[in-house]
């Protein structure tokens, strides 16, 4: 029975938990994890002697524009949030698919001379001169996805579904194309390509600064979605265009046109056989534009040489996969992505998972394999530079299972040379063209977060300014392995732990594609931690199906992604409570979001033995109803494998609930819809199995602070009053 009655009870316990717990979890969401005030979306100019970065304050989401100056450690404030924020349904769409939450100044983009930056605030754009901090209104309103062209003197800008230039030394507009309507988008990605292709693209500028190419987008077959907001009833219901499982998707092609506006000339190829773009890169030098497409499986990618002058592709490359493709990583949507040209144009760098991990190749022109460049027990993570002149490159990569770290090797591979010792999670950011500098953003294994700024040998030059609060809780986190399958694992006990006690265990999890739980960066952990602090002991395990181990690994889940997930995580916390005396294993909830959400009921259900409460967030129910190119990949289609869907689904098994669950779930949500949530309740009602329900206002992501510390609360109190939590002398 589904009842607002225990939703009622719920809040009162959430409100009734203590004070320490409510204020714990109230730091954690009004300084989002204590992140705000970091560093964010570091840049060095390419002349190394400027840093651009981010920043809001250490309990706002307003982000600002500064500038280092390394050689002082002066950080000046560049450009500030002027006026009220005015967000079209299709940018904050363009957010939700981004996970951007943050507001302010939320981007910028530099020309190629590092002396121009584009700052986007909303639906408005600044022009601003990096070494006077001049800055500049562009004309107009209402635009969103802007580019800057290399040599900063033009912006190609999206406004009512069309592509427009604007020449920023006098504020003349262009608009490249016509007839743009709700379903018929240019210069934007579409929705599979922006929520699980990770291409937030749809416009690109030839390195002359004189041709775009652009995506138009037909959504037109798509079904229709209409999301309603319970709290402003008279408010129209908004129409999204959402592409469920074996439904038709947005149809695309890729236009080229002068910067000044004319005729479009299409570029070709099967994109009846090759449906997604994952990829479009228009790389500087003599390399050509180049495009990398996939079928719609996602089985098979093929990477095409495009001839501008006529639209022509040729095939350089075909990878293909029975399970499935992973697309190349390093697809940072600023020209950084894979492949990347030589810039002599006599070949390009590509990676691949062969012999069961990702590596780093070298091709010639024509596709084939001249070698590889990352030797075998050094898994790639990212290509983060390359220097033709030095012979080098510079990539992320995995030490272990758990960490990144930065290297450098050349071109004809060798010996890595290791940049960052620090243990834990690094990431590297290089201007185009300036190989001497970068940015290094850490998560470390110490609990620290720091960006900085490292020469081309790793040495720290300076350290940005982070005016972020530090953590009020310490992680105590202990990282082992797990079961016969050596799964990677995580143990987060309470600050007051005591030997000789038995704890009640949570599992966090996610267990599914795409995403790792288990990875040296305790500051990651910080909301497990507070939980932990109030008498649990958190694990969080990676099994079968999960990224970061090899290809076998990830892929074992195909075509069912839950049998398998579910016995690792079983066994997983078996394994464990056998070395660790401490962890009742009588006493065991389990709480995830989104796919996690939905693991989450289907241990509550199916394994009762071992689960004995459950806290579901956002839960895909039905895969059926979640969208094409996330569930085909895996599953394939509905109409190609209803057995895999079946066995996939929650409510297959919803008549043997028998465990107290509580599922939580935004009524805006447009990424995992309501209606999962209510096809799941209705099971249970059906059923005559009793549930509980705790509906939010929002969308997939819990932005508003209030919000986010209740659900904290609320999931805390329910596990706290299911588990009955308190700690018990052996």
């Amino acid at each position: 029975m589904a009842l607002s009655l225990p939703g009622l009870l719920l809040a009162a316990a959430a409100h009734a938990a203590p004070a320490a717990g409510g204020q714990c979890y109230a730091d954690l969401a009004a300084t989002r994890n204590f992140t705000l005030g970091l560093p964010r979306h570091a840049q060095p100019t390419p002349d190394g002697r400027t840093v651009l970065f981010l920043r809001s304050g250490p309990r706002d989401t307003t982000l600002h524009l500064w500038r280092l100056d390394p050689a002082t450690g002066t950080a000046t404030e560049l450009a500030r949030p002027t006026g009220t924020e005015t967000l079209s349904v299709e940018e904050k769409a363009r957010r939700e698919r981004a996970r951007m939450s943050l507001t302010g100044i939320t981007d910028f983009t530099q020309s190629d001379d590092g002396q121009t930056a584009l700052v986007s605030q909303a639906d408005r754009l600044m022009r601003i001169d990096i070494g006077t901090g001049k800055v500049s209104d562009v004309p107009g309103r209402g635009w969103i996805a802007p580019r800057l062209s290399p040599d900063g003197t033009h912006v190609a800008v999206v406004r009512d579904n069309d592509v427009h230039v604007v020449t920023l030394a006098n504020g003349q507009t262009v608009r490249l194309t016509h007839g743009g309507t709700d379903t018929l988008t240019h210069g934007l990605a579409e929705f599979a390509a922006a929520e699980e292709l990770a291409r937030p693209d749809g416009l690109w500028w030839s390195p002359d600064g004189q041709t775009i190419l652009y995506e138009e987008a037909d959504s037109s077959g798509v079904e229709k979605h209409y999301i309603t907001d319970p709290q402003h009833p008279a408010t129209q219901p908004v129409e999204f265009r959402y592409p469920r499982a074996g439904t038709a998707n947005a149809r695309i092609r890729l236009g080229l046109v002068a910067r000044n506006g004319g005729p479009t000339r299409w570029v070709q190829w099967d994109s009846t056989g090759f449906p997604y773009l994952a990829r479009a890169v228009w790389p500087k030098g003599r390399g050509p534009l180049t495009l990398v497409v996939l079928n719609r499986a996602q089985t098979e990618e093929r990477v095409l040489r495009v001839d501008p002058a006529t639209g022509r592709t040729t095939t350089l490359l075909t990878e293909r996969d029975p399970a499935w493709i992973n697309i190349s990583p390093s697809g940072d949507g600023r020209g950084r992505s894979l492949p990347r040209w030589l810039p002599d144009g006599s070949g390009f760098l590509w990676a691949a998972e062969r012999n069961g991990h990702w590596q780093l190749e070298l091709r010639h022109a024509d596709g084939t394999l001249d070698h590889a460049i990352t030797p075998a027990g050094l898994p790639f993570v990212s290509l983060d530079d390359v220097d033709a002149e030095a012979g080098t490159v510079t990539i992320t990569a995995n030490p272990d299972r758990i960490r990144t770290a930065i290297y450098r090797l050349s071109l004809q591979g060798g010996t890595p040379v290791l940049l960052t010792p620090e243990a834990g999670l690094h990431a590297a950011t290089f201007a185009d063209g300036g190989h001497t500098r970068f940015i290094d953003s850490l998560s470390g294994a110490d609990g620290s977060a720091v960006t900085t700024l490292r020469d081309a040998d790793g040495h720290v030059l300076a350290t940005l300014p982070s005016v972020a609060e530090t953590p009020t809780l310490t992680p105590h986190v202990e990282y082992t392995r797990a079961g016969t399958r050596d799964m990677d694992a995580m143990i987060i006990r309470p600050a007051t732990f005591k030997p000789g006690q038995h704890y009640p265990v949570v599992l966090s999890v996610y267990a599914g594609p795409g995403y790792k739980e288990v990875l040296d960066a305790p500051r990651l952990d910080l909301e497990s931690q507070c939980m932990a602090d109030h008498g649990f002991i958190v694990v969080s395990l990676d099994g079968r199906g999960t990224p970061g181990r090899d290809h076998d690994w990830e892929r074992a889940t195909k075509n069912n992604l839950i049998d398998l997930p579910l016995q690792d995580q079983v066994d997983g916390l078996i394994a464990l409570g056998k070395r660790y005396p401490e962890l009742d294993l009588d006493h065991v909830g389990i709480h995830g979001w989104s796919f996690g959400g939905y693991f989450t009921a289907m241990a509550t259900i199916r394994r009762p033995d071992i689960f004995k409460a459950g806290v579901a967030g956002a839960p895909p129910a039905d895969f059926a109803d979640y969208d094409t190119a996330y569930t085909e990949r895996y599953l394939g289609t509905p109409q190609d494998d209803p057995d895999g869907y079946r066995v996939s689904n929650v409510l297959t098994y919803a008549a043997s609930l028998s465990r107290p669950l509580l599922i939580m779930h935004g009524l805006t949500d447009d990424n995992v819809y309501f209606e999962n949530t209510m096809k799941m309740t209705q099971a249970f009602i059906t059923a005559g199995r009793p549930y509980n329900l705790l509906l939010l206002p929002g969308t997939h992501m819990l932005t508003d602070p209030i919000l986010r510390a209740h659900v904290d609360e609320a999931r805390e109190a329910f596990l706290a009053t299911t588990l009955k939590a308190s700690a018990t002398p052996h």
